[in-house]
């Protein structure tokens, strides 16, 4: 019998995605300076990801910094650091000349969406362990702990 206490668990299973999350930014990267990635600068390229669906254009210092509960100059930092190594653009906003957009490049792009990929897949090859009745189980308990 597991005599974990609840918060226990859940800060094994954080540990056990933040160690995922760490190998998939080492698997999918192309290059030794894309492996230099940290985990807070694939957040800002993950939320630029999501954001640029709804904003192609570009988005926003400000709007990034907003939705990753951070300061506009602690922002900017992350986002220099990744416009250095090719995965972040800056381009000169055409309604107000005074702001910047950002945008993914296509190295951008691509590490993202390799880092996704290879997370998922090891997400579903640790499932393939559990039996149906432990996924069901699982499944109910995520969506128990997860509802407001």
């Amino acid at each position: 019998m597991n005599t974990d206490t609840p918060h226990q668990l859940f800060r094994r299973l954080l540990e056990f995605m933040d160690e995922l999350r760490q190998e998939s930014i080492q698997h999918a990267a192309p290059t030794e300076s894309a492996r230099e990635i940290s985990p807070r600068q694939t957040a800002v390229i993950s939320q630029l990801h999501q954001m640029q669906e709804e904003q192609p254009q570009g988005v926003s210092l400000k709007s990034l910094a907003g939705r990753m509960q951070m300061t506009v100059p602690a922002c900017s930092l992350l986002v220099e650091a990744l416009v250095c190594k090719n995965c972040v653009q800056r381009t000169i906003n055409p309604n107000n000349r005074r702001s910047v957009q950002l945008t993914l490049t296509e190295s951008g792009k691509t590490l993202i969406e390799n880092i996704y990929a290879h997370f998922h897949c090891e997400i579903d090859k640790r499932a393939k362990a559990l039996t149906p009745g432990e996924l069901s189980a699982f499944s109910r308990l995520v969506l128990k702990m997860t509802k407001k």
